[in-house]
């Protein structure tokens, strides 16, 4: 199997290149919500027949706060809370085996983002795999803010599962469609082997998807435009239906760029969506909501009119979509 993620979306013959990743690697912190993500981390592991690794942190107070000559009552502090942390994830470990996947488990002492970034790190190959939301106390992770800081932080793909409902993990996941959101720029398009390579390996459908702005957008942005050159000689800008049009050309010559791209290599197909619409999270999180969905974005893109801010915006799907989001850096 392939163990390294390609750099780049299309090999100089035109065809687009796989992402594979060595393991899959879930971060848990003992409670119900963090398993969620775990029917998805099945779903790719079982589909790209990657291992999966097991991840919890655990923590004790500081030495320092015990003194030099608590040194001993530390250690043994540290070895009750690894063995706890071990034993939460053993029945875990066991189901996944059960259902014949190959697992690992890794338990380390200290922050609980500061774990899953140096475990994750080590193998950049490696998918990461976790909710937004866990429950706190000790020993526990508030997932949205851990997760938000690994994902800020850590170089490796990471696919993110909302946790919405208390209880325990689904049994398993389906996932049907594949949408990539795209900017038109380069760095946008680097999620594109990863979405060939999941894609292919659940037999989904790939949209593309480009989302540009409304006749309304372009009717502020010109009247704002008017009051400070409407005293400039000949300023005739194009009119709002204009600029729409312009954008929907070029959409579609894009799109259609990147789906014959794609479809060398892709033989469960590949459609080409174009959405004008102001509110580009709520359109790439509508489009996800059509059937079961993965979307697959990256965290930066380039800005400007009819562009996506891609960092911004992937957050903003990560924080309001239902839908799991793989996001590469």
């Amino acid at each position: 199997m392939l163990s390294l993620i390609t750099a780049t979306a299309i090999t100089s013959a035109g065809r687009m290149q796989f992402a594979m990743y060595s393991k899959v690697i879930v971060p848990l912190d003992g409670s119900e919500l963090s398993e969620q993500a775990l029917p998805y981390a099945q779903l790719v592991a079982r589909s790209l027949s990657a291992p999966i690794e097991l991840v919890q942190a655990f923590d004790i107070l500081s030495p320092g706060l015990l003194g030099p000559r608590h040194q001993r009552a530390v250690e043994q502090l540290q070895r009750g809370a690894q063995e706890r942390a071990l034993a939460s994830l053993d029945p875990v470990r066991q189901r996944l085996e059960a259902a014949g996947h190959a697992v690992g488990v890794a338990t380390q002492r200290g922050a609980a983002a500061d774990t899953i970034v140096a475990q994750a790190s080590a193998d950049p190959t490696a998918l990461v795999v976790m909710c937004t939301h866990g429950r706190g106390g000790i020993s526990r992770w508030v997932m949205g803010s851990v997760t938000d800081k690994v994902l800020h932080t850590m170089p490796n793909p990471m696919l993110i599962v909302r946790a919405t409902v208390t209880g325990p993990a689904a049994p398993e996941a389906s996932l049907r469609s594949v949408v990539v959101p795209l900017d038109g720029s380069a760095l946008s398009e680097l999620a594109l082997p990863h979405a060939v390579s999941v894609a292919a390996a659940l037999s989904a459908r790939i949209t593309v998807l480009r989302v540009t702005p409304t006749p309304g957008y372009y009717r502020q942005q010109l009247t704002a435009a008017t009051l400070e050159m409407g005293a400039i000689p000949n300023f005739d800008p194009a009119s709002p239906e204009e600029l729409t049009a312009e954008d929907a050309e070029s959409a579609a010559m894009y799109l259609a760029d990147v789906s014959n791209r794609m479809a060398i290599d892709h033989a469960h197909g590949v459609v080409a969506e174009h959405v004008a619409h102001d509110n580009i999270a709520q359109s790439i999180i509508e489009q996800a909501n059509v059937q079961p969905s993965l979307v697959v974005m990256t965290t930066h893109g380039r800005s400007g009119v009819g562009r996506m801010v891609m960092g911004s915006i992937t957050d903003r799907v990560i924080r309001y979509s239902n839908t799991p989001v793989l996001v590469i850096r």
